[in-house]
């Protein structure tokens, strides 16, 4: 019989501290059972929580021990074409009018920051394949996620019927195959432009690549302050001249310090390097 461990106050605090002095993300106490059933066996291993945590802490932050830290604190549900008023604003304002910017002989640059499982990183390339930027330069899309199981989901891409209940019959014809087991795999013509990485907001770098377009969704407000006004800090470095950076509606206040300009689309508000 297994031996039982659990998951007190003083080790979950720790645990918490770890992951937000590393990624900015908060772990409130509504998390603790997820933690404690979905970390249990390696506690058992490790002998104690604690044991744990210190295997957790003594490896870097882009180490397999502690994805698995951040893949048993995080959930990460989504699914395709969620917030249908955003995604009219990237296709119908944004992207016309970064395509003007960049002319037809460029890619369009795209980062979905906190894609999570792989579907807004994918949706927004569906929404390009339909306007057909890929005829006028390309596009690149990268997704990614501080959560390594995430990621390594989202590189499969495949998803049950649940993940697709805002997706057309039409739009499953067209970037989805069915599988044998019911699920349904995103077609390589949609793969193909999108790169994706695990790897938290804290640790990009704000002289990395530059975006048209950078997308993150109800992501910051995960965050504590100081690492809310870091990623705000860093999609502004990270954007193009006339780039747009599209935010949820619970990540007002952290866009209320952006040096962005704020854009009131027809769809969407968006905010402007």
């Amino acid at each position: 019989m297994a031996r039982a461990v659990s998951l007190g106050d003083p080790v979950f605090g720790l645990l918490s501290e770890l992951v937000r002095k590393r990624t900015g993300l908060v772990i409130d106490e509504s998390r603790r059972p997820r933690l404690e059933s979905r970390l249990a066996a390696d506690a058992r291993a490790a002998g104690s929580f604690y044991e744990l945590y210190v295997r957790f802490r003594e490896g870097s932050p882009e180490s397999s021990e502690f994805g698995r830290l951040l893949d048993a604190a995080v959930n990460g549900e989504t699914y395709f074409f969620r917030d249908a008023a955003g995604l009219l604003a990237f296709s119908e304002e944004i992207v016309p009018e970064r395509r003007l910017a960049v002319g037809t002989g460029e890619a369009l640059d795209v980062w979905s920051a906190g894609c999570a499982t792989g579907e807004e990183a994918y949706t927004l390339a569906m929404v390009l394949a339909e306007k057909g930027a890929a005829l006028f330069g390309g596009v690149r899309i990268r997704g990614s996620d501080a959560s390594p199981a995430f990621i390594r989901k989202a590189r499969v891409a495949r998803y049950g019927v649940h993940s697709l209940r805002e997706t057309s019959p039409e739009r499953r014809e067209r970037f989805f195959r069915l599988l044998p087991d019911g699920s349904l795999e995103v077609k390589d013509e949609i793969r193909s432009s999108v790169q994706l990485e695990a790897r938290p907001l804290a640790l990009e770098k704000p002289d990395g690549p530059a975006f048209d377009v950078i997308v993150c969704r109800n992501v910051l407000i995960y965050l504590d302050r100081e690492a809310r006004d870091g990623a705000i800090a860093l999609f502004s470095s990270r954007l193009k001249p006339g780039g747009y950076l599209l935010l949820g509606p619970s990540d007002v206040l952290a866009a209320s310090l952006t040096p962005l300009t704020m854009v009131r689309l027809s769809h969407d508000v968006a905010y402007r390097k």
